[in-house]
């Protein structure tokens, strides 16, 4: 069985050959930034993915008590990972290490690029998905903390809701974290105000489904337009029946009200609409 360097995939470096048609395809001219300019904010919504041309762009993540290097991208590079595709905040901060140029590509034109050239789509989608797996599965990165006990039952609501959504999260226990007491006493709460949901200096109280998903950035309300088809659930069959109904040219909306599953398949369906409203 072939063995696979996950790294390697997440971190490709395009070929001179492949940034040019990727610049073809967009249409996107080169833009230059010195060092110390911010590409990409944690928390922004429709940001940018940026091919680096020359230079270096440094991914940070700042969601914890300090900032932590994740990666230095350079020639070939580029920034990103799947929050382009599901239409969820940024979770790193993007900064220029040094007099760049680069390519800043929109959330469409990069859905235009994956659509219609499929052997730079490939590669970006895998690299993609490989980098939310190696910050899933690296320990080290903070997302959204979530303070409370493993005995309560909205500790156990908030964090089903959060990782039903994929929304990358810590889970600070109560009773076994030995930081449990500086982190309130960080955030001015006690014990008993607890289950709390905390983003840098930002944190709720308890916070309904709903609120999880404002703060999180994965609710997204109805356009106020006419469609072809509706589907309620996004379940396998739900989730089928959308993509099926976009690609015979139909104007689809999906809704869902717990958890927003194949939003990447999604997001490559041109004409399909996810809707989320939680309870």
């Amino acid at each position: 069985m072939p063995q696979f360097d996950l790294h390697e995939i997440a971190f490709p470096t395009l070929t001179d050959d492949q940034i040019a048609k990727l610049g073809g395809c967009t249409g996107t001219a080169v833009s230059t930034h010195a060092p110390g300019d911010v590409l990409v904010h944690v928390g922004d919504r429709d940001f940018k993915f940026f091919v680096i041309r020359s230079g270096e762009v440094e991914i940070l993540d700042q969601t914890g008590n300090r900032p932590v290097t994740i990666a230095i991208h350079g020639r070939g590079e580029f920034t990103g990972d799947v929050s382009h595709l599901t239409g969820t905040p940024a979770i790193f901060t993007a900064v220029a290490l040094s007099d760049c140029e680069v390519y800043a590509i929109s959330g469409d034109l990069l859905r235009q690029v994956i659509n219609q050239c499929p052997d730079l789509g490939d590669i970006i989608l895998r690299a993609f998905m490989s980098r939310r797996q190696l910050v899933r599965e690296s320990g080290t990165f903070t997302g959204l903390r979530v303070i409370g006990s493993r005995f309560s039952p909205d500790t156990f609501r908030i964090r089903d809701f959060l990782a039903k959504n994929l929304v990358l999260f810590t889970w600070v226990d109560l009773e076994a974290n030995p930081d449990v007491d500086q982190l309130l006493k960080h955030f001015g709460v006690s014990e008993g105000e607890t289950p709390i949901v905390a983003c840098s200096e930002h944190f709720l109280r308890n916070p309904t489904n709903r609120q999880l998903a404002d703060a999180a950035g994965i609710r997204k309300p109805i356009e106020q337009t006419v469609y072809d088809l509706a589907v309620v659930g996004a379940g396998p069959a739900g989730l089928a029946a959308a993509v099926y109904g976009a690609s015979e040219g139909l104007n689809t909306v999906i809704l869902e009200r717990t958890a927003r599953a194949g939003r990447p398949a999604l997001a490559c369906a041109s004409r399909t609409t996810s809707g989320f409203q939680p309870a």
